[in-house]
């Protein structure tokens, strides 16, 4: 069946007036504007692009847009803004992906960790929505050994992490390796604060994530009751191996008087678990790696997926890491980093032009409701 060009995306004139290039210092920023018939085409395929692709922090798009007036570019601001209050309402201290991934390599290149001389492991959840994160590690130091498991906890065990140091670099005559261990759960807070929920592109209604975090949280609720037969250390349903060996560990690493009546809810449990991985990776790191033959680095913290509320409306998806901890060692000496007070964050320009200076949809009509205001239907 023919499709007409002109019915899929309208007149040549209109693409032409909601195509809008900023001249001057920012050439390269394209501002698409969703409008007229082209609206529904474009908020669709940047939807599709946006569940696939690199999604960005805040201060990215904030430098991204067209700024010919003072009003926009404060609503433009306004509007980023909103959309991090309602992330760090929940998890404070968290920054955009891309600002994290700058910090993150600016400080490890400092204690000698570069791209050519390191392999990186990466420990997150199964998910394919924390591939951006993958992503931009990759980015860094080459393809990382994934040592994934559900939620974010260590599938791989000390075999994994060994198979992974033993593809590293060496150093020229002494023969020294490097490995950066990232490690850390994943939640989804979406654009109006909802702990939880996003949308995936081609499905209907709301999503979750972390699904196997979500399956856990009843199970505090049912220990604190008195009533809850916890698995032996090491054991596990063999149709179900790694969310047995996840729930075995949250769940023997709180008490049943520490569990409140009404349970934990996600943003508890997702700490939780952040919690739980550190001490997992620094047990594993501790029985595997010899610093006297490799220098290494631990970097945790929890990705956080800032995706539209509703599908009625554009919101642009982002990509948030609250920091937890991060630290280096060194010839056998260890350096500990606080990522948000020792690492000065990049402008707004360098994010950009460091992420290719991509083609950028105008602000959202209306800023984020606020968190507790607004819940998508299920």
């Amino acid at each position: 069946m023919a499709i007409s060009m002109s019915a899929a995306f309208g007149s040549v004139a209109s693409l032409r007036a909601d195509v809008k290039t900023r001249r001057g210092a920012r050439t390269s920023v394209v501002v698409v504007r969703a409008s007229g018939r082209t609206a529904g085409f474009k908020n669709n395929a940047r939807t599709k692009h946006d569940s696939y692709n690199e999604h960005h922090g805040p201060e990215y798009m904030k430098h991204a847009g067209l700024d010919t007036l003072p009003d926009e570019r404060a609503r433009r601001h306004a509007y980023y803004d909103k959309r991090t209050a309602n992330v760090q309402h929940h998890f404070r201290g968290s920054i955009g992906m891309d600002d994290w991934l700058f910090r993150v390599e600016n400080k490890l290149a400092q204690f000698g960790f570069t791209g050519d001389n390191t392999i990186a492991h990466t420990n997150f959840c199964r998910d394919e929505i924390t591939a951006p994160l993958k992503n931009g590690i990759h980015e860094m130091f080459g393809y990382a050994m994934d040592v994934d498991g559900l939620a974010g906890f260590t599938a791989a065990g000390l075999t994994g992490l060994g198979a992974g140091m033993s593809h590293s670099p060496t150093e020229w005559q002494t023969g020294k390796e490097r490995y950066v261990f990232f490690a850390m759960p994943h939640i989804a807070v979406d654009s109006a604060g909802n702990p939880g929920d996003c949308i995936r592109a081609g499905r209907a209604g709301c999503s979750h994530a972390c699904g196997a975090l979500i399956k856990l949280q009843p199970k505090f609720t049912e220990l604190r009751a008195g009533g809850m037969q916890i698995r032996p250390v090491g054991s596990c349903d063999a149709m179900d191996p790694e969310y047995s060996l996840l729930e075995s560990r949250m769940l023997r690493a709180v008490q049943p008087s520490e569990v409140p009546a009404e349970g934990f809810d996600l943003v508890q449990v997702t700490k939780l678990a952040d919690s739980v991985i550190q001490q997992d990776m620094e047990a594993l790191v501790r029985a595997s790696v010899d610093p006297g033959k490799a220098d290494f680095a631990v970097v945790t913290g929890v990705q956080i997926h800032s995706y539209g509320h509703t599908l009625d409306e554009w919101h642009p998806n982002m990509e948030y890491i609250c920091p937890t901890s991060m630290y280096v060692v060194v010839n056998g000496q260890r350096h500990d980093i606080n990522l948000l007070e020792d690492c000065p964050p990049p402008a707004p320009r360098q994010l950009f032009a460091l992420r290719g200076g991509d083609v950028v949809l105008e602000t959202p009509e209306s800023m984020p409701p606020a968190v507790g205001t607004y819940h998508a239907a299920h």
